[in-house]
């Protein structure tokens, strides 16, 4: 995954000239929480019971990570 990562990021800066990239995971999501981290993305945001569970039963917590250009 993050071999992909790096090759979406070269072709955003590159060819789509982004100037600002985000990634948004689930708060529990520590696997995609550090791949963000590794690829340079700042924690910008947590959004606070902003979406629910797969099964429906609770309240989650979005992380927003960025990285500018």
């Amino acid at each position: 995954m993050t071999e992909a990562l790096h090759g979406l990021i070269d072709f955003a800066r590159r060819h789509v000239r982004a100037k600002r990239l985000e990634i948004c995971c689930d708060s529990l999501n520590t696997k995609s929480r550090k791949m963000a981290e590794r690829l340079g993305f700042q924690l910008e945001a947590v959004l606070q019971s902003d979406d629910l569970s797969n099964d429906l039963s609770e309240h989650r917590d979005t992380c927003i990570y960025s990285r500018i250009f």
